[in-house]
């Protein structure tokens, strides 16, 4: 009898701790020492999650093949309806059972599909403007941010003159249409004419629009951007912010980790944020993507518990202490970080709230929108007007019958 009873509470011991290993998929490196610092302090009870790291470049293709035995319980995903898209069409998701209200509305974007419903919780808000060298720009005399187009041209003059690249940018396909497009539009478009161009109602011919591209051809034309602005590559651009050789360039937030390039060229860089102060004067604002449960798995319910871990400040400080990087929530937290928490006010105060990058719309055939805007400022680089430019946008647009192709014929 005392033997059976040792057995019985050894079982009951054994039971209370021992965890449910669930996976989690990821192209995301940094998230092992997040989800190591988790399952150690055991914060999801009776829960602990294996990271698995899958190449970015073969990600997408690897994870629709193992989604469809099962695999694994939980994984994270690009955002935006068009990259939702084929998981919605094979059942791997569902829509969410409790409301995101602690999210961030600017991170909603990405976890938003086409059906309007919403899918998985944003993570990784990143904040895009022009990203500034204060030490540069203040030693020069540049003190305060511009207030109007006028006076950041008044800036890039100056700079101009003392022999400095005003704003450096990069070549690289997803840089033009997802960070120089999508800063340009933030500053100079008001975020109601960007709903107007996802719904149809707003061409990308009307003068609004022409306006955001006319403005970056007139500073190609002005020199006020770097001569190999179309062969130079993304790290060639932070390069030279970080050498003092150009005073900004088009960027993220992400850049402003300790671990960045900036840092490892001058451990004492000081950068600050600017938006392009036109009509809207925001800061383009989105998430990194999202994490998801796969519907299918045979963990399904455990994963969401995990899932709805995600939506928590416990989480949120976690994940913006260990990975410095900013979270998709909006409510008070705890950040260690100086630089985050300026980025973190910068989103809630001027955060644009409008993505036509992500947006299903523009971008669920092909020449997509994202294509499309690449190769208009491609054009814009080899002479043409911002009206020619704009015209290539809406043709290719037109070509696939987008839903505003009968009202901008």
């Amino acid at each position: 009898m005392k033997y059976i009873i040792i057995l019985i509470l050894s079982c009951i011991a054994f039971s209370a701790t021992s965890a449910q290993h669930i996976d989690l998929y990821t192209w995301r490196v940094q998230e092992g020492a997040l989800w190591q610092k988790i399952n150690q302090q055991k914060l999801i009870p009776g829960i602990h999650v294996n990271v698995k790291v899958i190449s970015f470049d073969t990600y997408q293709q690897h994870m629709q093949l193992v989604l469809q035995n099962g695999r694994p319980a939980l994984f994270q995903w690009a955002p935006g309806a068009a990259a939702l898209a084929p998981l919605l069409q094979h059942t791997f998701i569902e829509p969410n059972e409790y409301q995101l209200n602690n999210i961030n509305p600017s991170a909603l974007t990405a976890a938003t599909a086409s059906d309007a419903k919403i899918y998985g919780v944003p993570f990784a808000v990143q904040l895009e403007g022009l990203l500034v060298n204060k030490k540069l720009v203040n030693k020069l005399g540049i003190n305060q941010r511009p207030t109007s187009l006028t006076q950041l041209e008044s800036y890039f003059s100056q700079l101009k003159r003392d022999q400095i690249t005003p704003l450096h940018m990069a070549s690289d396909d997803w840089y033009l249409s997802q960070v120089v497009i999508e800063v340009l539009m933030a500053g100079l478009l008001p975020a109601q004419k960007a709903a107007q161009l996802i719904s149809g109602e707003s061409c990308f011919t009307d003068p609004d629009f022409i306006h955001v591209l006319d403005t970056l051809s007139h500073w190609h034309q002005s020199g006020y951007l770097n001569k190999n602005a179309m062969t130079e590559g993304y790290q060639g651009a932070g390069t030279n912010v970080a050498l003092a050789n150009s005073a900004s360039v088009f960027d993220g937030g992400w850049r402003t980790s300790p671990n960045s390039l900036f840092y490892e060229i001058d451990p004492n860089f000081e950068f600050e944020f600017w938006a392009i102060p036109g009509k809207s004067n925001k800061f383009y604002a989105f998430a990194d993507g999202t994490y998801q449960v796969n519907a299918r798995g045979r963990y399904s319910d455990t994963a969401k518990r995990v899932l709805k871990f995600t939506t928590t400040q416990q989480f949120a400080e976690l994940f913006a202490n260990e990975l410095n990087e900013l979270p998709a929530y909006s409510k008070h937290m705890n950040i260690k970080s100086k630089n985050l928490t300026a980025l973190a006010e910068l989103v809630s105060s001027q955060g644009y709230g409008v993505s036509l990058f992500s947006a299903a719309s523009l971008n669920t055939s092909e020449p997509s929108y994202q294509t499309l805007t690449r190769d208009a400022i491609r054009l814009i680089f080899s002479g043409k007007t911002g009206k020619q430019a704009a015209q290539s946008i809406q043709k290719g647009l037109n070509s696939w019958q987008y839903v505003g192709h009968k009202h901008c014929a």
